[in-house]
């Protein structure tokens, strides 16, 4: 299908997102597979801002709900494209399997516009229809024999958000600590100061009120979270 000549407002939101999404491409994504993904999350995403235009139910929402919606198949687009790079499925029929996702996301949010359903139910059917017509597909292909069963396994393995999602947690893991180790250096920067101040200024009567206070600290029952 050709892309169709859509409103700009659509247009302009469509490129703000390829362009944060661009960033978030994984390093073993080359430049080929890179121009190919970016040019189908464009045209879905065309696409669908098309269907909307031309739909009463679609048409009828706010644009920032309308572009809920096209952000939902231009991520799903995004992370189900590189599940299709490292399944080791041909390239020739990547677009098979994103036609079948692509047809479901619309199916399911169409149902969902009309029932008005909230967002996070939405978010929660669209995955779980391009879950299995993702896998739908690639069972297809190997009953068509266009994969053999290695593949057909290694297809379904893949699941870049739940990679990026892992990644994420991992980030915020090693963030925590680097923040609890900073905090740490600090505090013991600060103590040693106080320690060496009191020392320095007072002499032994710094070195008495310093010994005393580590005492009282260590037999004082402290209440700790």
């Amino acid at each position: 299908m050709d892309n169709k000549a859509i409103s700009k407002k659509y247009t302009d939101f469509i490129e703000n997102m390829v362009e944060q999404i661009s960033p978030m491409l994984p390093s073993d994504v080359n430049e080929l597979q890179k121009s190919y993904l970016i040019t189908n999350i464009r045209k879905s995403a065309t696409l669908m801002a098309s269907s909307i235009e031309e739909n009463q139910e679609f048409s009828e929402l706010s644009f920032e709900d309308q572009c809920f919606y096209i952000q939902i198949i231009m991520e799903w687009s995004f992370h189900k494209e590189i599940d299709l790079f490292r399944s080791g499925i041909p390239p020739k029929y990547w677009k098979v399997v994103m036609q079948k996702i692509w047809y479901a996301m619309w199916e399911v949010m169409y149902a969902c516009v009309k029932n008005a359903a909230p967002e996070t139910v939405v978010l929660s059917l669209v995955e779980r229809f391009v879950n299995r017509s993702y896998n739908d597909a690639v069972e297809n292909l190997k009953e068509t024999n266009a994969i053999d069963s290695l593949t057909e396994i290694k297809a379904k393995e893949q699941s870049n958000i739940e990679k990026m999602a892992h990644e994420f947690k991992v980030e915020q893991n090693v963030n925590r600590h680097i923040k609890l180790l900073i905090y740490r250096v600090v505090a013991a920067i600060v103590i040693a100061g106080i320690v060496s101040f009191f020392i320095l200024k007072f002499k032994t009567t710094g070195l008495v009120i310093i010994l005393t206070m580590l005492i009282v600290y260590h037999l004082i029952p402290v209440r700790r979270n």
